[in-house]
């Protein structure tokens, strides 16, 4: 075998051939073994690697072998394996299945790779028909195979595009999908995510029409939350990457925002990214309007009028103007700091427990109807008072932490004073100031100041009637909304279905591997997201459909459970010197059919698997040794 890089007007191709003579007779010939396209392979290592791979497929093993990099290495695994997967059965094999006379104590198994995660990403691939929806958009076999591919990559193994393409040959997708699935290098999975986000409306529109069909929903609450993420790297070719409040605490580096509306399924609907300094209240009146036209254009909801739910940061004044503007009934979350204003209502009878709650948990709620104010230009809506008592305990315990902190800096600063380490009162008025401005809950309840000339000193009181008020609305918050039609109880319910926003962008950033991104092109980072958004659809598919069937376990979970059902390479050597080499997938254990069966899987045997015969090979006397 020898390697040969073809030329042609497209570029090059690099191939690994083998001299044959034909069996009639005639002058020597050879035969494309592996055609690897613009694989980045170093000249020098060309022809021990094909020293290595000729052996590895012959089943003749090399008194000694050439030393290469584990980088040189890892291509003889790859080519090895893609070369085994393509090669047709023996007839031998065809003809039947009995073997006799094995070596069982030289039968070996490798190329293990995980098969469970993809297998269920693939299935609801196929329940969805992405790939007839695909090709309906103009994505040819190639294309469709290398979206799918990476799509289900995230479910398995959440990494970047390049991470992907280097992790892809020791995965089960090229069982899967074929062995093509990693040819045309990694550019090829670049273009994929961008030709898929240059389609993304009209993908989107088409996955929320399966879905909604395959599952008959009835979509009519749609929940909208932001997230963001943050870049390693300067990303200055991405004018949306810009420093920003982040979630994770990385203010030192450029980030985008990202906003997503979820159905009450949890269903990803639509998505935007938006530049990373981004307040989150200018954002819901694009997405606001993005979804009145998906709503009308393609059939998103029936005829009742849907409601928006959005956390309290997004309720500013002219937010809900436009939501009732477009038609939208909305359920928003008071702010915090206007709960005061309910202060006596909140003290008084008339509430009544949530059922279906424990009295560990019991959610205490009453109505008032407000009536609109022309001059104030408020409209009329309901408020919903509720009392937790989970909510009252964590607000308690985290203001009580940070009670302790806050005194502890104190006590640090007056020790400073009374050391003489500060001496002048503007240092200790500054290092007071730093000490406010960094524990901002409890400082507003407490005065503090410097007094003494010479010797400075640190004097702080609490001002326990604010104290003892703030104690009182431990626990309690207000909602409102334009639905007077529902109860108190209804609507608590109604707005307790945002956790499933909340819980999409935790799948999304944690298990999808939507965090980092390392890409520094604006239209990489889009197409990043919406690989990711895909992949979340797919996940959420099957996390939907095992919830119907009583299975609530978490893709962690269920990643872990089936992670050790594997594809697997079987060698069989047999007394006459052949070697039978198999590949199939293992027998699943019984908390894995349990999974496969809730989601419609009855069985492995339609799943590919290659059977080859390996010649017998006569030993020379320098490899006796090394064969026995």
């Amino acid at each position: 075998m020898y390697f040969h890089r073809k030329k042609s007007k497209s570029g090059s191709c690099l191939q690994l051939l083998e001299s044959y003579r034909p069996a009639g007779g005639g002058s020597p010939r050879h035969r494309v073994v592996a055609s690897l396209g613009d694989a980045d392979i170093a000249q020098e290592w060309f022809k021990p690697l094909a020293v290595l791979i000729a052996a590895r497929l012959s089943g003749s093993p090399l008194l000694i072998e050439p030393e290469l990099p584990a980088e040189a290495l890892a291509w003889v695994d790859r080519i090895v394996h893609d070369v085994e997967r393509e090669r047709e059965p023996s007839k031998a094999a065809r003809k039947g299945r009995k073997l006799d006379a094995v070596l069982i104590d030289r039968v070996e198994h490798s190329h293990s790779t995980v098969l469970g995660p993809l297998l269920l990403g693939l299935h609801a691939w196929e329940q969805l028909g992405l790939d007839a929806v695909l090709g309906s958009l103009g994505f040819n076999n190639a294309q469709r195979q290398a979206a799918c591919a990476i799509v289900l990559g995230r479910l398995a193994e959440p990494l970047s595009e390049h991470g992907f393409y280097h992790w892809l040959p020791h995965s089960s997708l090229p069982d899967l999908l074929g062995s093509k699935v990693h040819s045309g290098g990694v550019q090829r999975y670049y273009r994929i995510g961008d030709q898929l986000f240059g389609k993304r409306s009209r993908i989107e529109a088409r996955i929320r029409e399966r879905i909604g069909t395959h599952f008959g929903l009835n979509r009519t609450l749609f929940l909208y939350d932001l997230t963001n993420f943050h870049f390693e790297g300067a990303c200055e070719a991405n004018p949306r990457a810009v420093r920003g409040r982040n979630k994770q605490k990385r203010h030192d580096c450029p980030q985008v925002v990202v906003g997503m509306v979820f159905d009450e399924f949890g269903f990803e609907v639509l998505h935007r990214t938006f530049a990373g300094n981004t307040a989150d209240c200018r954002t819901l009146p694009e997405m606001a309007q993005c979804l009145l036209d998906a709503s009308t254009e393609d059939r998103l909801v029936s005829d009742q009028i849907p409601m928006v739910v959005v956390d309290g940061g997004l309720a500013t004044k002219e937010n809900l103007a436009e939501l009732r503007r477009l038609g939208f009934h909305y359920l928003v979350n008071d702010k915090r700091a206007r709960r005061a204003a309910w202060s006596e209502l909140f003290d008084s009878d008339g509430f009544s427990a949530v059922p279906g709650r424990d009295e560990s948990r019991q959610v205490l709620v009453r109505h008032v109807d407000m009536q609109s104010d022309p001059d104030d230009g408020a409209c009329a809506e309901r408020v919903v008072l509720c009392r937790s008592r989970g909510r009252r305990r964590k607000e308690l315990a985290i203001r009580s932490r940070a009670e302790e902190r806050f005194l502890e800096a104190l006590g640090k600063l007056a020790d400073r004073l009374a050391g003489g380490r500060l001496k002048t009162r503007g240092g200790a008025e500054r290092a007071l100031g730093r000490v406010l401005a960094k524990h901002p809950r409890v400082a507003r309840f407490y005065t503090c100041s410097v007094t003494g000339k010479r010797q400075l000193q640190l004097h702080w009181e609490r001002d326990d009637k604010r104290w003892e008020a703030e104690d009182r609305l431990a626990g309690c918050y207000a909602l409102r909304t334009t639905r007077s039609d529902l109860e108190g109880p209804e609507l608590w319910q109604l707005y307790m279905t945002l956790c499933r926003a909340e819980d999409g962008f935790r799948t999304v950033k944690s298990d999808l591997g939507l965090r980092p991104a390392f890409h520094q092109v604006e239209h990489r980072v889009d197409a990043h997201v919406f690989i990711t958004v895909l992949a979340y659809q797919i996940l959420r598919f099957i996390l939907y459909t095992l919830e119907t069937n009583g299975d609530t376990r978490s893709w962690y979970t269920l990643r872990h459970v089936l992670g050790t059902h594997c594809y697997a390479t079987v060698d069989l050597p047999t007394e006459a010197g052949t070697v039978h080499r198999i590949r199939k997938p293992g027998r699943p254990e019984a908390c894995q059919w349990d999974i496969y069966r809730k989601l419609g899987i009855s069985t492995m045997s339609g799943l590919p698997q290659t059977h080859t015969v390996l010649p017998a090979t006569e030993p020379t006397e320098s490899t006796k040794s090394v064969v026995t």
